[in-house]
């Protein structure tokens, strides 16, 4: 069997600093014929519970211009949200006006709840006909309403993971998030499933049987990446890295999943690290036995 220890290694820097001839006592100039509107953010999202969701939009202006900006809804062409079936529309009106004291308004929706799963829905908001000001380069914000009535939304969110370390034999604790497919109503993507190794740009996925008792995570999956190290997710067939043998590619761990969601894992498993780009084995960044993960309130 191989031999398994733990990878540690450190990282040096070195930094230099550059200062610059400036002349400190030179203020930053604004001109108001420069100031603008625009949108704070270019996507949002809200769960549909009956929330209300603020979009803030903000003038620019050293002096405080007044001036006004319409906004536009529309929608794409499959699942599309519909005003008064998934949303209604706090602003009186679709045009926002700006004065010194008011620099920052905002568009106001408010989240229909209903008890029917018909998956998340979609609207853009767009920003035109500026008063007085120009329009920045922020002006379109894409808004998803995320259905609460997911078939898997008992597992999904945030979940408070505990288990053993392999290495120390110690209780750990971490945290995991459980996230939607958004095709796959069985498949889930599952990030920072090991309490070390793990990436957020590189997130496993499981797979949820008919019947939302179990769930299947395949082993060989990239859970992290750099220029020294890759991590893939592996596992064991039993709970002992010791005397059990490992799982190979096509094989997966096994969670079981309670009525209330919570899963437990009787697999050891964790974060395999190999030199980057090959398949020379490298240390583990962690190995967990024994996992629980219990949804977070």
């Amino acid at each position: 069997m191989m031999k398994i220890f733990k990878l540690t290694y450190g990282l040096m820097a070195a930094a230099a600093l550059t200062l610059a001839s400036c002349n400190l006592n030179e203020a930053p100039e604004f001109d108001d014929a420069d100031a603008f509107v625009a949108i704070q953010q270019t996507s949002a999202s809200v769960t549909e519970n009956g929330n209300e969701l603020q979009i803030p939009v903000m003038l620019t202006s050293l002096s405080g211009v007044q001036g006004s900006v319409d906004f536009e809804i529309s929608f794409p062409e499959t699942n599309a949200a519909q005003e008064g079936v998934h949303y209604t529309l706090g602003n009186t009106s679709k045009t926002l006006s700006f004065t010194k004291d008011a620099p920052t308004q905002y568009i106001v929706l408010k989240v229909i709840d209903n008890d029917t799963f018909g998956g998340d829905k979609k609207l853009t908001i767009t920003l035109s006909n500026p008063q007085g000001v120009k329009l920045g380069a922020n002006k379109v914000c894409g808004v998803t309403i995320e259905d609460d009535e997911h078939p898997l939304s008992f597992i999904l969110g945030t979940m408070n993971a505990t288990g053993l370390d392999y290495f120390s034999g110690a209780p750990e604790s971490w945290t995991a998030t459980f996230e939607k497919d958004a095709d796959d109503l069985n498949k889930v993507w599952i990030y920072n499933i090991c309490s070390g190794g793990c990436s957020p740009d590189y997130p496993v996925y499981g797979i949820v049987n008919e019947e939302k008792t179990e769930i299947s995570i395949p082993v060989g999956q990239t859970c992290s990446s750099s220029s020294s190290y890759d991590g893939k997710f592996e596992g064991w067939a039993g709970s002992d890295p010791d005397s059990d043998e490992m799982l190979t590619s096509g094989m997966a761990i096994i969670g079981e999943i309670s009525p209330e969601g919570i899963i437990t894992i009787k697999n050891a498993f964790g974060a395999h690290a190999y030199n980057a780009g090959t398949t020379t084995h490298a240390g583990w960044f962690a190995i967990e036995k024994g996992a629980v993960f219990v949804k977070s309130n």
